[in-house]
C-alpha cells in the first residue's frame, strides 16, 4: 500500500507540472486580450530564452512582468514565440480521473 501511495503522489506531481495551456504560439499570434494581468505565465522568446513571470502590464509593443526573484522584465511582443499558462486545477482533475479509471474500470 505504501508503494502505491508513493506512485500516486509521483503521478500527481508529474501531471501538475506537465499540463500547461498554450496561450500564444506561431499559429495563434499574440493579441491585446491574450494575457490576463497579475497571472503567471511562461514566456519563450525567439532566441529560446524562457521567462517565468507574473504579467504586470502590457501595451502595444511590450510585456512588463516580474519574476519570482523580484526582478523586472520587459519583453518585446515581436520577440515572443510562445506563451504558456500553468493550469493546475484542471491538470489535477485529469490526473485524478485517470487514476479513478484505472482503479474502478475492470479490465
Amino acid at each position: 500500500m505504501k508503494k502505491f501511495f508513493s506512485i500516486f503522489i509521483l503521478l500527481l506531481i508529474l501531471s501538475a507540472t506537465s499540463c500547461q495551456t498554450r496561450v500564444v504560439s506561431q499559429q495563434k499570434p499574440i493579441q491585446a486580450n491574450s494575457l490576463e494581468l497579475y497571472e503567471k505565465y511562461t514566456i519563450i522568446t525567439n532566441d529560446a530564452k524562457g521567462y517565468k513571470l507574473e504579467v504586470l502590464k502590457q501595451d502595444d509593443g511590450k510585456i512588463y512582468g516580474k519574476t519570482k526573484q523580484g526582478e523586472d522584465v520587459v519583453i518585446n511582443k515581436s520577440e515572443v514565440r510562445e506563451i504558456k499558462k500553468l493550469d493546475l486545477l484542471s491538470s489535477v482533475g485529469i490526473g485524478l480521473a485517470a487514476l479513478a479509471a484505472v482503479i474502478f474500470v475492470p479490465i
